[in-house]
C-alpha cells in the first residue's frame, strides 16, 4: 500500500513538473515573441522607406525651319537623379520628401498628410497640383519620356506665363481630398467619386508667393467601372479639373492664369488608353515700342495615348520576369487659339521595356509637324533608368 502511494506521489510530481516546464517554455517563447515586437516598434524601418531612381537620356532632334535649312541637336544628359523618403509617423499621419539632384539640386515633394476619414483628408506642403489626369504620373510610369505638349504648357512644367517653369506640375499649398462615394463588396472598398481641392501659392516649387493673391485648384474623378467588379475586367476613370490664379507679371500688376481640363482613362488587363483636352487663358505682358500692354492668350490642346503590357520571363524556367510595352501617342497643341501658325501635332511611337523590376529601357520616336507651314521635325529619344 505504501509502495503504491509512493508511486502515485512520484507520478503526480513528475506530471506536474512536466506541465510547469512546458508552461514555462510557452511563457518564455511568448515573451521572446513579444519582445522583438516591442523593439520593432522603435525601429526606423517601420516608419521610413527610402527609394529613388536615376535616368540617363540621349536625344537627337532634326527640325526643318525653311527651304533647305534645319536645326539639329544631339545631347546626352542625366535627366533625373531622385531620392525619395516616405514615412508613417502614426497610422493617420504620413510624410514624403523627394529631391532631384540632376542639374541643380532641388526639393520636389515635401508634404505631410493627415488621414482623418475617407471623406476629408488634409495634405500640406509642396506636391503635385490636382490638374489633369497625366500630371500626377511618375516619370517612370508615363508612357513617353516627356509629357504631352499641352500638359507641359498649362500644367506647371513649362508654363506659357513663364511662372512654375520646371516645377514638375507642383505647387506649395494646402489641399483637402477624399472619397465621397464608394462600392463595398466582400469587405473591400472601391471609390466611385473622389475629389481634391486646394489653395496654392501659384509660383511653382521652392518659391515664395510674390503677390497677395492665392491660387485655387481642384478635380473631380468618377469611376463608373472598377476592375474588381467589372465582368470584363475594365477600369474606367472620368476626371475634370480646374485651376484659377493670378501671378505677378513684372510691371506691378497681376495677370490671370485659368486652366480647365477634361479627360478619360480606360484600362483593361494589360491595356491602357488615355485621352484629355486642356484649355487655358493667360494674361501676357508685352512691350510695343514705348509702353507695355497686356493681352489675353487662349491656349488649348489634346492628346490620345495607348499602351499594352506584355509580361514574360527570360526562359521557361526563369524566375526573372520582364515587361514590354509598345506605346503610341497623338498630341495636338495650339499656343494661341487665334493664330493657326502656333498649332502643331506630334505623332509618337515607342517601346517601354523593364528587363527586371529595377531597370527600365525606353526608345521613342516622334514626328513633329507644324500645321500651317507643314514643316516636319524628327526626334529620337532613348532612356535608361535604374530604380532602387
Amino acid at each position: 500500500m505504501k509502495n503504491s502511494l509512493l508511486r502515485m506521489m512520484m507520478l503526480t510530481l513528475l506530471i506536474g513538473g512536466t506541465v510547469m516546464a512546458n508552461a514555462q517554455q510557452d511563457t518564455t517563447a511568448q515573451v521572446a515573441q513579444e519582445k522583438p515586437s516591442k523593439e520593432r516598434k522603435f525601429h526606423i524601418s517601420d516608419y521610413l522607406s527610402i527609394g529613388g531612381f536615376v535616368t540617363g537620356q540621349y536625344e537627337y532632334v532634326h527640325q526643318d525651319i525653311g527651304t533647305d535649312e534645319y536645326d539639329e541637336s544631339s545631347t546626352f544628359q542625366i535627366r533625373q537623379a531622385r531620392v525619395d523618403l516616405k514615412g508613417n509617423i502614426t497610422p493617420w499621419l504620413e510624410f514624403r520628401l523627394q529631391a532631384d539632384f540632376a542639374n541643380t539640386p532641388r526639393l520636389l515633394d515635401g508634404f505631410v498628410r493627415m488621414k482623418i476619414c475617407r471623406y476629408v483628408n488634409v495634405q500640406v506642403g509642396q506636391f503635385k497640383s490636382p490638374l489633369t489626369i497625366e500630371n500626377p504620373y511618375s516619370p517612370l510610369n508615363l508612357e513617353f519620356a516627356s509629357n504631352a505638349q499641352v500638359i507641359t504648357a498649362l500644367a506647371g512644367y513649362k508654363d506659357v506665363s513663364g511662372v512654375s517653369s520646371f516645377s514638375g506640375g507642383r505647387e506649395i499649398g494646402l489641399q483637402l481630398y477624399g472619397t465621397l462615394a464608394q462600392y463595398e463588396w466582400l469587405d473591400e472598398h472601391y471609390p466611385i467619386l473622389e475629389y481634391k481641392v486646394g489653395v496654392f501659392g501659384g509660383t511653382g516649387i521652392n518659391v515664395k508667393k510674390d503677390n497677395m493673391a492665392k491660387d485655387i485648384a481642384g478635380s473631380i474623378a468618377v469611376h463608373p467601372l472598377v476592375r474588381q467588379l467589372s465582368p470584363m475586367g475594365w477600369d474606367l476613370t472620368l476626371l475634370g479639373s480646374a485651376y484659377w490664379g493670378r501671378y505677378a507679371m513684372g510691371n506691378g500688376s497681376d495677370g490671370l492664369r485659368l486652366r480647365c481640363s477634361g479627360g478619360i482613362e480606360y484600362t483593361a488587363n494589360h491595356l491602357t488608353i488615355r485621352g484629355e483636352y486642356v484649355w487655358g487663358e493667360t494674361d501676357i505682358l508685352d512691350n510695343d515700342g514705348d509702353e507695355d500692354y497686356i493681352y489675353r492668350l487662349t491656349t488649348h490642346g489634346a492628346y490620345l495615348v495607348a499602351g499594352y503590357w506584355f509580361n514574360f520571363g527570360w526562359g521557361s524556367k526563369s524566375n526573372v520576369r520582364q515587361k514590354l510595352r509598345p506605346v503610341l501617342r497623338c498630341d495636338f497643341y495650339q499656343r494661341d487659339i487665334e493664330d493657326f501658325g502656333s498649332a502643331s501635332i506630334h505623332y509618337g511611337a515607342g517601346i517601354d521595356w523593364w528587363p527586371e523590376r529595377h531597370l527600365q529601357v525606353r526608345l521613342h520616336y516622334t514626328l513633329r509637324q507644324a500645321l500651317e507651314s507643314g514643316r516636319i521635325g524628327h526626334a529620337v529619344t532613348t532612356e535608361v533608368a535604374v530604380k532602387f
